[in-house]
């Protein structure tokens, strides 16, 4: 079958660039006026029953950005993240205190339509987890589940979302074969396809090139670039390099002491200044290697 395309993909307008001041970046517990945030946190913590996971984390994630979150295993950066899109509520016997605002409006209020949060909050995971249908029935299944095919087209969708993703060259003449059937990579951004179908503002990404060579690995932070003109976008990556390459900002947790371990947010700010000038004594530890 073959595609009826209308139109291309709208993505020539480059965001302005954003400056975090560079004095109070990286001081956990403060948030300081940043232009057009796409997403505030404050004073948010995250319980799993009476096991206190992340504590009194404060951010703020300007919009066509790239966020990087480090820190060694086990300092809550996957739970973290999965509490952007609310993904946690599938959790048993969870709670969580604070705030989590997307585009200024709590999403963790009472009366939210967390099913909107997650279209306009998508996640691509650490693995490929395509569904074992099609490449075009991958696309196209959260478009038909919304209901957006219904007024732009889902052909137009699929090509867009393929295109987005840099995956449209490569499989335009096998879109009716299995998803199964590609690369790892391939597969990769075909997962990113799915999520970009169903016009989301922002990407969670953990760890979405850990389990790919190093040349899948390079397409996938290339895509980032590209994505971040239209989206905002929140890694989670145990790569040091990988976060100072392809981050404007980086967050690096950690736990706060062997007894509690719970998650806090110990320095957040600049990529360069992280990565080069840390003002924390742990931050400087743990991106030059000596422990983690």
């Amino acid at each position: 079958m073959t595609l009826k395309i209308r139109s291309s993909i709208a993505m020539e307008n480059k965001a302005p660039a954003v400056v975090l001041p560079m004095d109070t970046a990286s001081i956990p517990g403060t948030i300081q006026p940043v232009n057009e945030n796409k997403i505030e946190i404050q004073d948010f913590s995250f319980y799993y029953g009476n096991f206190k996971a992340l504590g009194n984390i404060n951010m703020l994630v300007p919009a066509n950005q790239i966020i990087a979150i480090i820190g060694p295993s086990g300092c809550g950066k996957s739970t973290f993240l999965r509490s952007i899109n609310r993904m946690n509520d599938l959790v048993p016997n969870i709670h969580t205190e604070g705030q989590v605002c997307l585009n200024g409006e709590d999403i963790l209020g009472q009366g939210v339509d967390v099913v909107d949060v997650r279209r306009r909050v998508g996640m691509v995971f650490q693995r490929p987890n395509p569904f074992p249908k099609s490449i075009y029935e991958n696309v196209a299944y959260g478009p038909r589940l919304y209901g957006i095919g219904k007024s732009h087209g889902l052909d137009e969708i699929v090509y867009n979302a393929l295109k987005q993703a840099a995956l449209w060259d490569e499989v335009k003449d096998k879109l009716h074969q299995s998803a199964m059937a590609l690369s790892g990579g391939q597969q990769q951004r075909l997962c990113i396809a799915r999520a970009l179908a169903v016009e989301p503002e922002v990407i969670l990404m953990d760890e979405p090139a850990s389990a790919l060579d190093p040349v899948a690995t390079l397409k996938i932070e290339e895509l980032m670039q590209t994505l971040k003109e239209t989206y905002t976008i929140i890694i989670v990556t145990h790569n040091m390099q990988q976060a100072a390459r392809v981050s404007d900002f980086t967050a690096f947790m950690m736990i706060d002491n062997p007894q509690t371990r719970t998650g806090v947010l110990v320095e957040y700010g600049p990529t360069a200044q992280i990565f080069t000038n840390p003002k924390n004594k742990q931050t400087e530890d743990y991106v030059t290697g000596r422990f983690g």
